[in-house]
């Protein structure tokens, strides 16, 4: 169970109680005095450093306590587009409440608009902001035609409003833009400029892509300059990247929407302002820590508005996704020594787990503040937190107290006696502005607000001392890395698939593996990687898709970008295509993943090398992902000038150099004899470099060695051209761009064409007779005998090919024919990936086999997201199926299993392409 630093709710609530006491006697009111905060008789007066400069904030009405039609009563924090209608911004000449206040964007609002997502810039003089116009009341918020988010800039010198973004480029919503040290701006935005410029070299039309719940457009991190030119996208993501702040080394910490596990999950993210060193930074492990009212601390929160203290320490909104009444506690997270609220980023010896006792992260205040859904906290909740950069060690807050509607319509202070029941009504809270002090642990009233309206986001005017550090875009230095930008490639260097987490998980070890004298290089498990991208979906006004075209592992739509072989000590060093989300398969021999699915989108820039030490176990709930968390086990060559220990002597390393970065410092030089070895394939290839078909070189390590008696270095090829000629029907998924291989190439793999049967389509192996495979089963409804041609749907049908009725072989249905059941996909799709009742022939007609009544219900043969876990269908082919008038050996060409294999891997879903996917009714 995760806990949190221990909480004493009443406390820390008697801290602040005194300023909420006379709050009785205005709650209820129809309107209170401006200029005064709940309780407050009059302004505060606040100490030297805050009061010298303007104060900026938004207001807003509050949220309704039932939702209507054009307002909610919370917002999921996954939901960027929902706005509140009549939120403007205000700016006052002083933070106090005594100095008069100006609504700077009701010219341009009408006060129907809406602005969010306040910054300051460096200097102090400027604020940058999100707007939008009014709202059509006759359409949703959310609707594709009312008004985007747009970036606008207040100048505190001439009080003028500037739009900085517009139309002209291409649509979208633009938020959360904070500013760069040198000026520029970081945003996010739905307008994907370079992933829509990416969709037009594939072929597709451009279009803005929608998140995984196919719910919003995507928003992605872009960069600006300070007048709105220069638009372009720093992040690949196929959720949200969003909330950026930027950190005192110049990096840009923000928050990631991903899917792990099969569930949403926001955590804390790096990279540098151009997008390259892309990272997780904290929290990927530490979302069930949340306090809460039981006291377990163990609420699922996810990490929001993070901002880097004076001290480095980062605080940050947390909360869950909806049900806290837009807001949440504020969290003091240590991320400079901790990647997770458990884990240190100091790397660990091999073998151990290097874990600190809860510190990485703790509530910010010592008011109590609870995370519970839809139930009240007795420390009230934060809408916002604002460090000052004034040494003074406080941060602005908007803060309201926990308030609950009592039964005649008055409201109260929430207590430990009306807060327990089922019967409470939460009120909608006050959020006003106040400070707090983390030395002291008090919190500060600034200013309150009239009844029915909250003010959120409060910023200082004030110039940032120091100032972050500036880091310069990304520019090749190297002829290599300006060919690979030119190429629109990065290179990926992994150290040994066999590090997990500091730990040689390579049996016996890496040295055993990667020495031809040992047995283990003969029986090593990891041989070749897969890479993988996204497929970017269109929102349903694009093109309307039906969901059982994604399949049922829930990975949406994926393409196969390349193979390439894993070196014989886990290192792998690959050209992969630049600004795209992308991950990781290694596979074993038989090209079936061998490690839990990778399920964090990986990027590279063009020309940028991003290298790891390994995996992680995800068994040990340890992150990964962040470098120099562990220390990297695969030490490398020994010395310069010799080849790895028993390897081809003409491979000579340099000390250090892995056996990935060997052989392509010698293939990829000009001249070499064999091609370079960073350059993926779609072909499955670990062969001898003099093999025309092979552009990669697999077997080089042992020309010119002696190996030992028995053992032999096994050529393994499994191509698409043998696909081909294995039944001459089933054409190569691959598009014009894969021979010779470039950033363009995509593997493409669809299942079946419920309406219109397509030999691209996997499904024609089931339908095929391939030259050679006979029968060894005999087939008594038809006559057939061993030795007759070998047709998968001869047997695994419905119906026999002598038009009698019977039972599909294995109750496993192999036709081709629009399934009864779901007639968006084929009956094999079906059998095959989803469990089925068992059926019996009853006076020639098939039924469900009922036991005591039931229907007796099997296991789906394969699935989906897992060739290794669908041993049920590949036990037929490989010969461990021990029933011999039932083994299917040799009915599939390797190169058909290898389709099969690798359509399982990345999702068996029905399409990957959603333009050959048909339009949904």
């Amino acid at each position: 169970m995760h806990s949190n630093r221990p909480r004493d709710v009443h406390h820390g609530f008697l801290k602040c109680a005194a300023l909420l006491l006379p709050l009785l006697a205005v709650i209820g009111c129809s309107s209170a005095q401006s200029g005064h905060a709940p309780g407050v008789a009059g302004g505060e007066t606040l100490t030297p450093g805050v009061t010298n400069y303007p104060l900026a904030y938004i207001k807003q009405p509050v949220l309704p306590t039932k939702a209507t039609e054009t307002e909610p009563t919370d917002i999921n924090v996954e939901d960027l587009i929902t706005s509140i209608t009549g939120s403007d911004l205000y700016v006052r000449a002083q933070a106090s409440a005594g100095g008069a206040e100006v609504n700077v964007t009701k010219a341009i609002t009408g006060g129907n608009g809406a602005v969010r997502d306040l910054d300051v810039s460096p200097d102090g003089t400027k604020i940058v902001f999100s707007l939008r116009l009014p709202l059509n009341p006759a359409l949703k918020n959310t609707d594709p035609k009312q008004p985007t988010w747009k970036i606008y800039q207040y100048d505190a010198g001439t009080a003028a409003v500037t739009q900085l973004t517009n139309d002209n480029i291409t649509a979208g919503h633009d938020v959360g833009a904070r500013y760069l040290p040198d000026g520029r701006i970081i945003f996010a935005s739905t307008r994907q400029l370079a992933t829509q410029s990416i969709l037009l070299n594939e072929g597709r039309p451009q279009y803005q892509a929608v998140t995984d719940n196919r719910q919003q457009f995507i928003f992605l991190l872009h960069v600006m300059n300070a007048d709105g030119t220069d638009m372009h996208q720093i992040t690949f993501n196929t959720n949200h990247d969003f909330g950026p702040s930027v950190m005192a080394n110049g990096q840009i910490v923000f928050s990631r929407w991903e899917v792990t596990n099969g569930q949403d999950q926001i955590s804390l993210y790096v990279c540098n302002p151009d997008g390259t060193g892309l990272q997780l930074y904290y929290g990927a492990n530490s979302h069930a820590t949340g306090a809460n009212i039981a006291g377990t601390n163990n609420n699922v929160i996810q990490f929001l508005n993070a901002r880097q203290r004076a001290d480095g320490k980062l605080i940050a909104i947390d909360r869950p996704f909806l049900g806290t009444q837009l807001g949440g506690d504020v969290l003091l997270i240590d991320a400079a020594n901790y990647v997770e609220f458990d884990q240190t980023v100091m790397p660990s010896a091999a073998g151990t787990a290097v874990t600190g006792a809860s510190a990485g992260q703790a509530s910010a205040t010592t008011l109590g503040v609870t995370t519970d859904a839809n139930m009240p906290s007795l420390g009230g909740r934060f809408a916002s937190a604002y460090p000052l950069y004034d040494g003074t060690n406080r941060m602005l807050v908007s803060w309201a107290p926990c308030l609950i509607t009592n039964t005649d319509g008055t409201t109260s202070i929430c207590n430990n006696t009306n807060t327990s029941g089922t019967a409470v009504v939460q009120a909608p809270p006050p959020y006003t502005i106040w400070i707090y002090d983390f030395g002291a642990g008090t919190l500060s009233p600034v200013l309150s607000s009239t009844t029915g309206v909250e003010i959120v986001e409060p910023v200082i005017l004030q110039a940032r001392t120091p100032l972050p550090a500036y880091i310069p875009d990304y520019i090749p230095s190297t002829t290599a890395a300006q060919n690979m930008a030119t190429a629109q490639v990065g290179l990926l260097d992994i150290s040994s698939v066999y590090d997990f987490d500091g730990t040689d998980s390579a049996v016996p070890s890496i040295s055993a593996t990667s020495n031809p004298q040992q047995a283990a290089f003969y029986s090593r498990p990891a041989r070749f990687v897969r890479i993988e991208k996204a497929v970017e979906i269109p929102d349903k006004t694009v093109r309307k898709i039906n969901a059982s075209a994604f399949g049922p592992a829930g990975m949406g739509m994926r393409e196969i970008l390349g193979y390439a072989p894993v070196q014989p000590d886990g290192s792998v060093q690959i050209q992969v295509p630049a600004d795209v989300p992308f991950t990781i398969d290694v596979l074993d021999q038989n090209a079936r993943r061998i490690t839990a699915q990778h399920t964090s989108w990986m990027q590279l820039l063009p020309g940028e090398t991003k290298s790891c030490n390994g995996c992680h176990s995800t068994a040990a709930g340890t992150s990964h992902g962040r470098s120099g968390l562990s220390t990297a086990v695969n030490t490398g060559a020994p010395t310069t000038g010799e080849p790895f220990p028993n390897t081809n002597p003409n491979l000579f390393a340099n000390a250090g150099e892995t056996m990935a970065q060997t052989l392509a410092r010698i293939s990829c030089a000009t001249g070499s004899a064999i091609p370079c070895s960073q350059i993926m394939t779609t072909d499955v290839l670990y062969t001898t470099p003099t093999d025309p078909t092979s552009p990669s070189a697999g077997l080089v390590w042992t020309i010119g060695t002696t190996l030992p008696a028995g053992d032999t270095d096994t050529s393994i090829a499994y191509t698409y051209a043998a696909l081909e000629e294995s039944n001459g029907l089933t054409k190569a998924p691959t598009n014009a761009n894969c021979a010779p291989w470039s950033a363009q190439c995509r593997i493409t793999i669809h299942y079946a064409n419920a309406s219109a049967p397509d030999p691209a389509f996997l499904q024609t192996i089931w339908n095929l007779t391939a030259p050679g495979r006979t029968s060894t089963i005999p087939v008594a409804n038809d006559g057939l005998t061993v030795g007759s041609p070998a047709v998968c749907v001869t047997c695994h049908a419905g119906v026999s090919n002598a038009a009698a009725i019977q039972v599909p072989s294995g109750n496993l249905d192999l036709t081709g024919a629009q399934d009864t059941a779901d007639t968006t996909v084929v009956t094999s799709y079906e059998s095959l990936l989803f469990p089925g009742d068992e059926q019996a022939l009853n006076m020639g007609v098939l039924q469900n086999l009922l036991i005591g009544g039931q229907p007796v219900v099997l296991a789906a043969p394969m699935t989906a997201g897992s060739a290794n876990a669908s041993t049920a269908f590949f036990r037929m082919f490989d010969g461990s199926y021990h029933d011999p008038t039932l083994d299917h050996t040799g009915f599939l060409t390797p190169a058909e299993l290898r389709l099969i294999s690798e359509w399982l891997d990345i999702g068996g879903q029905f399409y990957n392409d959603p333009f050959v996917a048909p339009v949904a009714n």
